[in-house]
């Protein structure tokens, strides 16, 4: 949008500088782009935003100025020029769309002559980047450039039946605009029609079959008010953007219609002589009417942080237009017909704001109330398992929660139990998986016969069962590993995966989930998982591919229910002492490590067993376990003879009560 300040200075005294201007104008919201020089006249040229339409003419920016400025404006109110004749006797008009077009107007202008428009009129229409055409086009094109309002005339003597129809096509057309062009024209396109038809694609763009001509002497000018979503759907659909929709469809003053019907005459009956009709047709059923909106000043204190009196808020949107009435703890402001973007109290306190000066409001962080959101209580158990099982290795699967019926009854031990499908999409996926472990096995068979040489997956998903009738889902976790532990590296023996390493795996969880009475106990080649006495899961092998699968939301609410107490760690230095122990088979290293920590002696803080013997010159029956303890004091270093003698009493109760012997 260009604006000539010597054009602007019509609506408003300007005494600043340009680029002073154009600073203000900038920090009131309303971006200038270029200050620049055409003709030896200083030129603004303004980013509009598709919400203030009613910037686009001089008027709507000298309202801005005026309220950034303090200072008043002339809005250009025009008298209606004086005529003769009634316009009833030669034009008659109706809106057949009321909706689409609220209000029409025209007038009739007999006895002009066409011709070039005058100088002054033709170097401002060029420094705003019109092109002059005649003096009746050029005229329309200046008042809108002025208000805002676009305007169309129509040469009288192409009116068929002397009348206007303002109304929505009910079956497509084809109709030749201005331009030449024959556009398609859809259902509900909204036209401006005379007695035989269209003759302009309203508010976008007039008809080739009803355009001023060189030997035009009569002719009707039109001033309307169209639905901006109208507009915008026609213009959109047939890719014609023009000055008149451009303004119309970001929303125009419908009570400033008239000012500039009455403009625009007076401007034509100065350039082109003729008489216009002592009156005018004015079809305006539903007049619309200032909206108003109720604006708390807690809400504008709230949303700019800082305290607004009513009074300084009034006097603010005063400034633009706006009517303010103080209403309790807030205001009721009337919003001028020529301001439709502003719909909500969030809009005018974007006016206080901008108007104020957005310098003047003062940074500050702004006040909320924190309230830290509560993830689910096995959110963050779920992450330390997944975690857990990565750091090992270990890649994480997702698979479908369908498999076959012949798989799932591998790993059910009631057939009855399973979750049938009614519809399946297939013999492979027919029913809800109940354990996790057939998918686990088809993705370590799909990478060994693609050579992968060892394979480590786990997945942590829903399985589902039936339970009195009803599906019941529950949350477990599965790992499979075989193969190779890692590749083959330097300096670094190979490994095969075997049983310790899923159970390495499952310590290493519960470690983390701070969780203890995890046992393993042995049921052929295999073991069952008990947590609290409750069986939760298995161990154990399928021929070449060692597996595990157990309950984890039962681990996860044991996770939740644990307490973690935190400790100092001793400033004095520890002792390490070892012990090797023989012992029966059947006693498990968990119950060396339980008797040494019932020991009950706060010097003990660490236990670790290093080595595991069996064979040899050791007794049918026997093992060898060696384990290695720290012992620390908090309050001081411990002497060789204090270790030993608590290290002697301990392999005493080791002897006692678990009939150990002490391997020399």
């Amino acid at each position: 949008m260009r604006i000539p300040l010597d054009w602007l200075k019509e609506f408003i005294s300007l005494r600043a500088k340009p680029q002073e201007i154009a600073d203000q104008l900038s920090m009131a919201g309303l971006e200038v782009e270029a200050v620049e020089e055409v003709d030896g006249e200083m030129v603004l040229t303004l980013g509009i935003t598709p919400n203030r339409g009613d910037c686009l003419s001089l008027l709507g920016v000298a309202r801005e100025i005026s309220a950034i400025q303090g200072k008043k404006i002339n809005p250009k109110m025009t008298p209606a020029p004086k005529g003769e004749g009634k316009i009833a006797q030669i034009l008659k008009a109706q809106i057949l769309a009321k909706a689409a077009c609220p209000r029409y107007m025209a007038r009739v202008l007999r006895g002009l002559q066409i011709k070039p428009s005058p100088d002054w009129m033709q170097k401002r229409l060029n420094r705003v980047g019109l092109r002059p055409v005649n003096n009746v086009v050029d005229c329309t094109n200046y008042v809108m450039w002025e208000l805002g309002q676009p305007l169309h005339a129509f040469d009288y003597r192409f009116l068929r039946g002397r009348q206007i129809v303002v109304r929505q096509e009910k079956t497509p057309i084809k109709f030749k605009t201005l331009d030449g062009v024959d556009r398609s024209c859809e259902l509900n396109d909204l036209f401006v029609c005379d007695g035989g038809g269209p003759v302009a694609l309203a508010g976008i763009m007039g008809g080739a079959n009803s355009q001023i001509q060189e030997d035009t002497k009569d002719i009707v000018l039109e001033a309307a008010y169209f639905n901006p979503r109208q507009i915008h759907r026609t213009r959109k659909r047939l890719r014609l953007s023009t000055d008149s929709s451009y303004r119309f469809e970001r929303g125009i003053d419908p009570n400033g219609v008239a000012n500039a019907l009455h403009r625009v005459t007076e401007l034509i009956l100065q350039t082109a002589g003729g008489k216009p009709t002592v009156d005018w047709i004015d079809l305006y059923s539903r007049k619309i009417k200032p909206a108003f909106i109720t604006l708390p000043l807690s809400e504008v204190s709230r949303i700019l942080g800082i305290t607004f009196s009513s009074v300084e808020v009034a006097r603010l949107l005063g400034a633009l237009g706006f009517v303010a009435h103080a209403k309790g703890k807030g205001l009721t402001v009337q919003v001028p017909t020529y301001r439709p973007d502003i719909t909500i109290p969030v809009d005018l306190v974007e006016e206080v704001a901008r108007l104020k000066g957005y310098d003047k409001i003062p940074s500050t962080l702004p006040k909320i109330q924190m309230n830290l959101p509560k993830q689910p209580s096995d959110v963050c158990a779920e992450k330390i398992t997944t975690d857990s099982c990565l750091s090992l290795g270990f890649s994480e699967t997702c698979h479908l929660s369908f498999t076959s019926v012949k798989k799932a009854g591998l790993f059910c031990e009631d057939a009855s139990k399973l979750v049938l499908l009614q519809n399946p999409l297939s013999e492979d996926h027919a029913c809800l998986r109940p354990s996790l472990l057939p998918s686990l096995l088809d993705a370590v068979a799909f990478n060994l016969h693609r050579q992968r040489k060892g394979v480590k997956l786990f997945e942590l998903k829903h399985v589902f069962n039936l339970q009195n009738n009803e599906v019941v889902e529950t949350k477990n976790l599965a790992a499979v590993a075989t193969g190779e532990e890692w590749e083959t590296q330097w300096q670094l023996k190979p490994k095969e995966t075997d049983f310790y390493t899923l159970k390495g795996l499952l310590q290493r969880l519960t470690d983390r989930l701070h969780i203890e009475n995890l046992e393993f106990v042995p049921r052929d080649k295999n073991s069952w998982i008990f947590f609290q006495g409750k069986k939760i899961g298995w161990l154990g092998s399928l021929s070449e591919v060692y597996a595990f699968e157990l309950n984890w939301e039962v681990l996860a609410l044991a996770s939740n229910k644990s307490l973690i107490h935190y400790k100092t760690l001793s400033k004095f230095p520890f002792v390490e002492r070892d012990v090797a122990l023989i012992l029966d088979q059947t006693i498990p290293a968990s119950k060396v490590e339980e008797t040494i920590f019932n020991f009950n002696n706060p010097w003990i803080k660490k236990v670790l067993i290093f080595d595991l013997f069996r064979g040899g010159n050791l007794p049918q029956g026997k093992k060898s376990l060696a384990f290695r303890l720290c012992y620390a004091s908090p309050e001081k270093t411990l002497t060789s003879e204090e270790v030993n003698q608590v290290h002697t009493e301990l392999i005493s109760r080791l002897e006692n009560e678990l009939s150990a012997q002490l391997r020399t």
